[in-house]
């Protein structure tokens, strides 16, 4: 079988609190030794990957999925040349397009229609090539006339719309994506997503790095999840969606900090998720039949009018049960800069018993701009008291036909068997 990515025991060590070896990095360290005042460092390193191996084959779509610090990111900058490796091989067949981050490959000072040729020249095409898919790129962009200003008076979602959209559009063989799309506004995304179907669907192969988990299930045929630097799980989307959760739990009523997944420009924080039971108190596990209340706290580096707090909740095995969006309940919050909590009373949370988790999303007031996010951080456990098998357990009632008279499970009743009777 073709092999358009090959990764095989790669590894990757970084120096504690030392920059990046990039390049430029490399290319000084080099000139300090030649003229012999290298600094020698004597702070510790650490594996950022360690022992790390797959492959992808073309037309086929990869997601990679894991907390923050697994090692995601770094695995594409490997696979991009951005860093080399410490050990082990990497081979990749065809041209290679990266949309890694926001502004990256991008010179401010040009414009995005000389940034487009920039990028264009350093992937191999021709000055022809590039043109015939001139059109295409900024019409799929919908930057329109901004394409002649300097790429520094972007916006972070303009940014990510030019950057896609001439990864896009350049003919690679392998596309990396990484969590960059979710600073552009939903109709983008969208678009995104379709394009990088139709792009697995016509041979590129693609490796797509998010921590939104519903858009990697819709989009990836298989998923790695990563831990450590290492590989925990790779399988179907649906069986790693489910790993990583159970691997990622945050015990239910801590109230710190969550890590934000790195979406470029961001303009808030959530900072936790509690739980409380019908007594107020804080809990780890509810019936289906008690009320229940979310107290979501988060921080805003600016003001806000018309703030939506949408909170989702799946089941430990990947499915999403619940989405609650302040927005369709017809509520936005001005919320100014600083610490703020919200809540949400739930008269009774009616899900078959099992763990769940929840994330936490924070939009403008139209729902465009994603201000800050969290992973499937905040655990919830369900007890049905072994009541019922399904995904929900909706309140109801029996009553009996005259036919019968109810009887409860502790009534004990004795029936006098009738008579059998012969078949004719």
């Amino acid at each position: 079988m073709a092999v358009a990515v090959q990764f095989s025991n790669v590894g990757k060590k970084f120096r504690r609190g030392a920059v990046h070896e990039s390049l430029r990095d490399l290319l000084a360290s080099t000139g300090r030794r030649i003229i012999g005042r290298e600094v020698h460092n004597k702070r510790p390193t650490f594996w950022a990957l360690r022992d790390l191996s797959f492959d992808i084959a073309p037309g086929e779509a990869l997601g990679i999925i894991g907390p923050n610090g697994a090692g995601k990111s770094t695995a594409l900058k490997l696979l991009a040349g951005i860093l080399r490796a410490d050990e082990g091989t990497i081979h990749v067949n065809g041209r290679l397009a990266a949309l890694i981050e926001v502004n990256a490959g991008m010179h401010g000072d040009l414009t995005g229609m000389e940034n487009i040729f920039l990028t264009g020249a350093i992937m191999g095409m021709s000055r022809g090539e590039i043109k015939s898919k001139l059109d295409d790129i900024i019409e799929f962009s919908g930057i329109g006339d901004f394409i002649h200003t300097p790429v520094k008076r972007y916006s972070t979602g303009m940014q990510a719309r030019l950057g896609f959209s001439t990864a896009a559009h350049v003919s690679p063989d392998v596309l990396l994506v990484d969590e960059v799309l979710s600073v552009g506004d939903v109709a983008f995304r969208h678009r995104c997503e379709e394009r990088m179907r139709e792009m697995v669907d016509s041979g590129v192969a693609l490796i797509f790095v998010t921590h939104n988990l519903e858009q990697m299930r819709s989009i990836c045929h298989r998923t790695l999840v990563l831990d450590g630097g290492q590989n925990a799980f790779v399988g179907s989307p649906t069986d790693a969606v489910g790993h990583y959760l159970k691997a990622t739990m945050t015990r239910v009523g801590e109230m710190s900090y969550v890590d934000n997944p790195r979406t470029g420009k961001t303009d808030g924080r959530v900072l936790g998720m509690k739980f409380r039971g019908a007594d107020g108190g804080e809990v780890e596990c509810v019936r289906p039949s008690e009320p229940l209340t979310m107290e979501i706290g988060f921080e805003l580096d600016r003001d806000v009018e018309r703030l939506t707090v949408e909170t989702a909740i799946r089941r430990d095995g990947g499915e999403m049960m619940v989405s609650l969006n302040s927005r369709h309940q017809g509520i936005t919050f001005n919320a100014p800069r600083g610490r703020h909590d919200v809540r949400i009373e739930l008269p009774a949370f009616p899900l078959g018993g099992g763990n769940y988790f929840a994330i936490v999303r924070l939009w403008d007031a139209d729902r465009t701009e994603l201000l800050a996010e969290t992973p499937y951080k905040f655990m919830l456990q369900v007890d049905d008291e072994g009541k019922g098998t399904g995904l929900l357990t909706l309140p109801h009632e029996w009553s009996a036909l005259k036919t019968i008279e109810p009887m409860l499970a502790n009534q004990k009743q004795s029936v006098d068997p009738a008579p059998l009777e012969t078949c004719p």
